[in-house]
């Protein structure tokens, strides 16, 4: 119960610093100095946390990307990839409330840290041409670049699923993802997007022959969001490395003037730190034994299915929230789940509600590293986004639980 204390005072600090105008990668470095000395896991912990974050290869390749992908923004922004993008799919689209969607909902395909930092740009640019404001346009961004990793085979929360618990088909947890993708584009087209023009130009008898060449375009000047991708899942690369072929596409696609130069100034350091110190605040969480014996002490008390579905509902929601990582949440729940016993068509509706659970801690978390990017990119406070949430964060919760509670009936008489 002292950890629990001890997480709850470390993150008071975020919303008094941020509401002070501290930098956010200052306001997360000054959290995790407190949570870290008041956690109470010794001194020979926090070396070995911090020594991990530049020795592990999932938290190295992690920075990594995130400052390669810093850099690919930039680089891309600066030779005016970005603008020809925006143009094609604009004009294969002819609609700017459907491009708002597609852009993020495109490059959140890519399934890596800092993707905020590529799709931003492009919901802010095409935001300010339809007048919608800052925040909105930070929620758009936010909501609709999310969609990827619940129905991506190779998304890592899926990955986690089907590592943690081998008896789930990764397809058919996809077919019940469904039911959270559908509730987001609605929730989010409705209280987002209702007031975005939706006007398209008529079609005319040469559609077919701009669109023959529009795509092949699109194809091209995109190539440096999607070759990284292709990369790793053909050849198993890490993105670390997938993302040289990305900056070479950038290369050959630009005149290449001042290339390194413009490598150099668009390497954003604040934003690294930032992904650094959520690292070492995730991993300082899950090394409080007192806080992690204290939910699995509340999810042993699951004697029967609602009892079941309220604690991981609880557990993922608690965990993801706190460390702004899904991943954290799902590596602690579905071991737990994988010892209940269910049948395989409940052990899918639970690993549905710990998925969708721990989703939702995580995006409404100030550690979400795709929040703090897109706020900085956009200049944009955590209070002003969330009051953008004020009705999309419940509309959300009650859709995972309504869809969860219609699937325990289904699969109950399976």
């Amino acid at each position: 119960m002292t950890q629990l204390f001890a997480l709850l005072a470390s993150y008071l600090l975020i919303p008094i610093l941020i509401r002070r105008k501290v930098k956010l990668s200052h306001t997360l470095l000054i959290t995790a100095v407190c949570l870290g000395v008041l956690s109470g896991i010794g001194i020979d912990s926090l070396k070995e946390i911090f020594t991990g974050l530049w020795t592990n290869p999932s938290s190295l390749n992690t920075i990594l990307v995130v400052a390669m992908v810093s850099i690919l923004g930039g680089l891309m922004n600066h030779y005016g990839l970005l603008g020809r993008i925006v143009a094609s799919l604009q004009a294969i689209t002819q609609s700017k409330k459907i491009s708002m969607v597609a852009i993020p909902a495109l490059i959140g395909v890519l399934i890596i840290p800092g993707g905020a930092m590529l799709s931003a740009p492009f919901v802010d640019s095409i935001g300010q041409e339809v007048g919608m404001k800052p925040a909105r346009r930070a929620a758009v961004n936010l909501v609709f670049r999310h969609l990827a990793m619940f129905l991506m085979p190779y998304s890592t929360s899926l990955l986690v699923v089907g590592a943690a618990l081998p008896q789930i088909d990764i397809y058919k947890m996809i077919s019940l993802n469904l039911a959270m993708v559908v509730s987001m584009l609605a929730i989010g087209n409705y209280l987002l997007m209702r007031d975005v023009p939706g006007k398209k130009a008529t079609p005319g008898d040469g559609r077919q022959a701009r669109l023959f060449k529009l795509v092949p375009e699109l194809l091209l000047y995109s190539s440096p969001i999607y070759i990284c991708v292709l990369i790793n899942l053909i050849f198993g690369w890490p993105f670390s490395l997938a993302m040289v072929a990305s900056l070479g596409a950038v290369f050959l696609l630009s005149d290449k003037r001042d290339f390194l130069k413009v490598c150099i100034k668009s390497f954003n350091g604040n934003v690294v730190l930032i992904v650094a110190v959520v690292l070492i605040m995730k991993d300082i969480i899950l090394n409080m034994e007192g806080l992690m014996a204290l939910l699995r002490s509340l999810f042993s008390l699951g004697n029967g299915t609602v009892t079941a579905v309220a604690v991981i509902f609880l557990t993922s929601l608690l965990i993801g929230y706190a460390t702004g990582y899904s991943v954290a949440a799902l590596a602690v729940t579905l071991p737990m789940i994988s010892e209940l016993g269910a049948s395989l068509p409940m052990l899918h509706v639970f690993a549905y509600f710990a998925f969708g659970s721990s989703f939702v801690g995580y995006f409404f978390s100030p550690l979400h590293l795709c929040q703090a990017f897109t706020l900085q990119i956009m200049g944009v406070t955590t209070s002003e986004l969330y009051r953008e949430y004020k009705r999309y964060a419940p509309l959300l919760l009650i859709a995972l639980l309504t869809s969860g509670i219609l699937m325990i009936a289904i699969a109950s008489r399976l």
